[in-house]
């Protein structure tokens, strides 16, 4: 059976470390200088080189070679007693199955004991978050004051879970994720060392999808190795990894940038069509707009992890986009990815994310048809003159002018107040908790106006409105308690035409309701009631 990749290639020396400088620098330095700690808590993801680099420590603390600052050599009986895994010292426990305080004690009473061969026993506990409460107690004397001759390091993902009387009493080193140009130098070197030809766009795929572990970049290497072709190309990476082509991405993303929402469509059934995972697409959508929002807003090629072969063509796509089109793009594949989650799933959450993202529906209600007409007022009636009653003539006042008509907006061209969209929005979030496919589909309605006690609310498709009808009782209480009142929700179409009398509420005011203001009083009415005159307001007909 031949040995995995990453097990042939681990580390030996502090120089094999990759993407690790300030923690083999400062370990190196301790080695030269004397002051190696009793014990270390090595932190961070996967696969960046925690437990490589505690064997190398443990080599280098019971190194035979004279020279300080060769140690580890890898050729002395120490060295390559630990490199083939039968130094009775170096003893490695795995902290997630070695979890009770019964485990502690054991090894809390075999370390008293001497090393055997070695000048330091070296106890590697891996995974040391996952320790009861108990057994943490148990190891905090030993930790604390250990024999001269034991050193322990603790290896861990999760620092937050350890007590901080653990943390107190021993030196952190925390190890980043490794940058993709690293993982991609380095998994090109092991090729060369394997003999496998492989395209430098096959090897950056691998490592932006290792995420920063070195580990995972080398495995999933071995894996597509497997497959026993001549040359690795980009092609059998994203078929092994069931990714969607760097082209396809590239191609929707260009229609997003021409907003058109036709090439937009064709482009992801195209991709339905041949069974792509929509999670998956999601994933990489977000993730190359990423890029694209840090090469179009920071303009320095530092900022991301990509191939010298890729970053000319990504620069020249970022040029296409605005900041603020990307921001909201990556919002509304993020709402996107999580109603994938949910039980109703299938391709509406994508469609109405894509369309979203090419502003389809700010630039309906923006078009010069969709923009609401202003209210025109009647003019004022001219003054009337008054009968007086008794002999001494005078002026009738004005009646007072008449009220504007209210003009309703129309279902086709909803405009809403500020406040009601605020209100809109306010009631899409009290939704999100109880059911992220609701808030999507409400997403595509817009609000018109408050009348009564119900909120009319447009929507386009029929089948938007019937979803909506078969959750109105989650709406309802969204609605009611956003607007303080109980009130519920009408659906209604383009076929909606308001009552010309009804009177329209922009948005609901929780504030007592003032008085109508009084027209301000006509000198010549005041003087002709002074002298008897009996006034009658003419009402409009």
């Amino acid at each position: 059976m031949s040995q995995a990749l990453y097990r042939r290639y681990r580390p030996q020396t502090f120089e094999d470390v990759i993407g690790q400088d300030h923690v083999t620098h400062t370990l190196r330095n301790a080695l030269r200088l004397g002051r190696v700690g009793h014990a270390y808590l090595f932190t961070g993801p996967r696969g960046t080189g925690k437990t490589s680099t505690a064997r190398i420590l443990a080599k280098a603390v019971n190194c035979l070679a004279e020279d300080v600052a060769a140690r580890p050599d890898n050729a002395c009986d120490i060295c390559q007693a630990i490199n083939e895994g039968r130094l009775l010292d170096l003893i490695e426990i795995d902290a997630a199955s070695n979890t009770s305080v019964d485990d502690v004690r054991e090894l809390r009473d075999r370390v008293a004991f001497a090393p055997s061969e070695a000048a330091y026993k070296v106890y590697v506990i891996d995974e040391v978050h996952m320790l009861s409460t108990s057994a943490f107690n148990a190891l905090l004397k030993t930790l604390e004051e250990p024999p001269a001759h034991v050193i322990f390091i603790l290896a861990t993902t999760e620092p937050h879970k350890i007590p901080a009387t653990i943390l107190s009493r021993c030196q952190r080193f925390d190890f980043h994720r490794i940058s993709t140009r690293q993982i991609a130098e380095h998994l090109t070197e092991l090729a060369a060392r394997e003999q496998v030809r492989i395209t430098p766009e096959a090897v950056g795929i691998i490592a932006r999808s290792a995420t920063g572990s070195m580990r995972d970049a080398i495995s999933l290497l071995d894996q597509i190795t497997a497959y026993g072709h001549e040359e690795i190309d980009a092609e059998l990476v994203r078929d092994v990894l069931g990714m969607v082509s760097g082209a396809a991405i590239a191609e929707l993303v260009d229609a997003l940038a021409d907003r058109d929402p036709v090439a937009v469509l064709s482009k992801l059934h195209e991709l339905i069509a041949q069974g792509v995972d929509l999670t998956q697409l999601v994933a990489q959508l977000i993730d190359h707009l990423r890029t694209l929002l840090l090469l179009n807003v920071g303009r320095d090629a530092s900022l991301v992890d990509l191939p010298d072969s890729m970053l000319a063509t990504t620069k020249a796509q970022a040029e296409k986009f605005k900041p603020t089109q990307i921001l909201h793009a990556i919002r509304s594949l993020n709402d996107a990815a999580l109603s994938l989650k949910t039980a109703f799933g299938g391709y509406l959450p994508v469609e109405m994310a894509l369309l979203d993202a090419i502003g389809l529906g700010v630039e309906q209600a923006a078009s010069p048809a969709a923009q609401p007409q202003p209210a025109r007022a009647s003019a004022p009636a001219r003054t009337a003159p008054a009968r007086a009653a008794g002999p001494s003539p005078a002026r009738s006042p004005a009646p007072p002018p008449s009220r504007p008509t209210a003009t309703r907006p129309a279902a086709s061209a909803p405009s809403a107040s500020p406040e009601l969209m605020q209100q809109w929005g306010q009631v899409l979030r009290a939704v999100r908790p109880s059911s992220t496919k609701m808030e999507a589909i409400l997403r595509s309605g817009k609000p018109l106006h408050v009348r009564g006690d119900e909120l009319v609310v447009f929507f386009k498709f029929q089948f938007h409105r019937e979803q909506v009808l078969n959750e109105v009782d989650l709406v309802n209480k969204a609605i009611s308690q956003v607007m303080g009142r109980p009130m519920t929700i009408r659906v209604v179409d383009e076929n909606y035409q308001p009552p010309a009398n009804d009177a329209v509420a922009p948005a609901v005011d929780s504030s007592p309701a003032s008085p109508p203001s009084q027209p301000p009083a006509d000198p010549l009415l005041e003087a002709a009631k002074d002298l008897g005159a009996v006034v009658t307001p003419i009402e409009e007909t």
